[in-house]
């Protein structure tokens, strides 16, 4: 269904063109991020380094679920002065309510909290928004607000599209202007492997030093910029009060963390890597001496989408460029711009290598994203770049492993690039045309061999047959030339001469999808 609507929405695309003037918040106080001083707890805990720190940033890769729900949880447990929560997705389940609650007893403590969520995540879920800005210590604004709010709101969205359906993609929480964690992962269960129904592979990375006041500052930005709206100004005012709610705030939340301790998931936070580490005081940050970090413009999602002053895709570009041995790009929604075709060709004519590694169509959850980049296999695979897709039954051992009553869907979700072996890009950004020109985006380039060589070493062990489809251009049994995906199951060679693992319908559908004139805003 979400996909028809989808549909429905881009086949419209061409037609509407919004004449509406951009929302404009009310007069309101700027503010900044509330920097804790002295000695706090997070200072305590997170300050241990591969060496001396001296006015550089430091690195701790989270790319495993339970390490980086932990360490979302123990910067808001730790939180002395503020919090600054900016996300695209913040979902309503049972890793929202979890999130939210830790949130409310930080709030409860005295902390300030900012929540900056962007508005088209926030469907039907207004009552709760409205409860959680209830908090004196809460304040909740959203991003480009659909000040429609009720059934037609999707129709407000389908004829503004040209407006509405530019949104902040942005995802980072950072914790008394000291620590910050930003990476691809919105807040909701498929992100920490909570449900067992599909699992998105995904990467974080928490952050000190100084490029903690840039990430913080990206975050002000958007924060006091004109396509952003009060809470209270788009979701109106709630039945209750805090008042009425005060009373049993606090036990509930203390149930709410103490049931949660209880959980599969819990369980599984309170054994994670980062919490022993933590708790041992093992934990230890690889300093970086050369950190560039981006942002996109909250402007952007009001500008010519070719006005490229507001974008942060040029600098991905400038990076790839200077790569002289091999460049790995990581992305769940890959459809490369003329400009990415052109710079992989120049690479690829120098002998670099290159490695995509995205979705298959069996694994992906946007199939107009894989029928727009299915026209880019062929010119691809000619220059030479090696394509890798990840399949939906990928790491069976680990399902086994786990226990799992059932074999999840695996779905890629990480946005990073290795280049070299030594510069490690990652952010919030798809390499697709939605992030290049239409959504806001954060993007980090850290420069450190040790930190890029890990994630390297990690790629390397699960980049296998076992795992993902290569792709090759042959010669198909039924004549002509096409893609052949080869794969092992059950450690025999495999080769696909279709889409692997999807239906009929799936595949008529894409192929339709395919035709249509909407690259642009995939």
């Amino acid at each position: 269904m979400k996909t028809l609507y989808f549909l429905l929405a881009l086949l419209l695309l061409s037609g509407c063109h919004n004449t509406a003037p951009h929302p404009k918040a009310e007069a309101r106080t700027h503010d900044m991020t509330q920097k804790a001083k002295g000695s706090f707890p997070l200072k305590r805990y997170l300050h241990h380094t591969d060496r001396p720190l001296r006015g550089n940033s430091a690195f701790y890769s989270l790319p495993f679920p339970a390490d980086a729900l932990a360490a979302r949880l123990f910067l808001i447990d730790h939180a002395k002065e503020s919090l600054n929560v900016q996300y695209y997705i913040y979902d309503d389940d049972s890793i929202g309510k979890i999130f939210t609650a830790h949130l409310l007893l930080a709030a409860q403590r005295g902390v300030k909290i900012r929540m900056l969520l962007d508005d088209l995540g926030t469907t039907g879920k207004d009552s709760v928004l409205q409860k959680l800005a209830l908090h004196p210590n809460v304040e909740l604004r959203l991003f480009n607000p659909n000040k429609l709010r009720t059934s037609f709101r999707n129709l407000a969205l389908l004829f503004n599209v040209n407006t509405l359906g530019k949104r902040m993609h942005n995802k980072s929480l950072t914790a008394d202007g000291y620590a910050a964690i930003m990476g691809g992962r919105n807040i909701g269960d498929v992100y920490f492997a909570a449900t067992t129904d599909a699992i998105f592979l995904d990467y974080d990375i928490l952050c000190i030093g100084s490029v903690v006041p840039e990430i913080s500052h990206a975050f002000d930005l958007f924060w006091n910029s004109a396509e952003v709206l009060p809470a209270s100004e788009v979701l109106g005012k709630s039945e209750v009060s805090f008042r009425e709610l005060e009373p049993k705030l606090t036990p509930y939340l203390k149930r709410e963390l103490t049931h949660f301790k209880k959980t599969r998931l819990g369980h599984e936070v309170a054994d994670s890597s980062f919490m022993k580490k933590v708790k041992n005081r093992t934990l230890r940050f690889t300093v970086a001496k050369k950190v560039r970090f981006y942002y996109d413009a909250p402007s952007k999602v009001v500008s010519d989408e070719n006005n490229d002053s507001t974008h942060i895709s040029a600098q991905l570009h400038k990076n790839m460029k200077r790569a002289t041995k091999s460049v790995t790009i990581i992305s769940p929604y890959f459809i490369p711009s003329e400009q990415m075709m052109k710079k992989l060709k120049k690479l690829r004519e120098k002998g670099v290598e290159v490695n995509i590694v995205t979705n298959s169509l069996a694994s992906t959850d946007v199939i107009p994203v894989y029928a727009g980049y299915q026209h880019y296999i062929k010119p691809l695979l000619g220059m030479g770049v090696n394509i890798y897709e990840l399949k939906r039954n990928s790491f069976s051992k680990l399902s086994k492993k786990k226990h799992l009553k059932k074999q999840p869907k695996f779905s890629l979700h990480t946005k990073m690039t290795l280049i070299d072996n030594e510069r490690l890009a990652i952010g919030s950004a798809n390499m697709d045309p939605r992030s290049e020109k239409l959504n806001t985006e954060l993007l980090m380039v850290i420069t450190s061999k040790k930190i890029t060589t890990e994630e390297q070493d990690i790629l390397d062990r699960v980049l296998n047959l076992n795992n993902f489809y290569k792709l090759s251009w042959g010669k198909h049994p039924n004549g002509g030339n096409r893609p052949i995906w080869t794969t092992l199951e059950n450690g025999k060679k495999t080769l696909y001469y279709e889409r692997p693992k999807t239906s009929f319908f799936r595949r008529l559908g894409t192929d339709f999808m395919s035709i249509l004139p909407i690259k642009g805003y995939l």
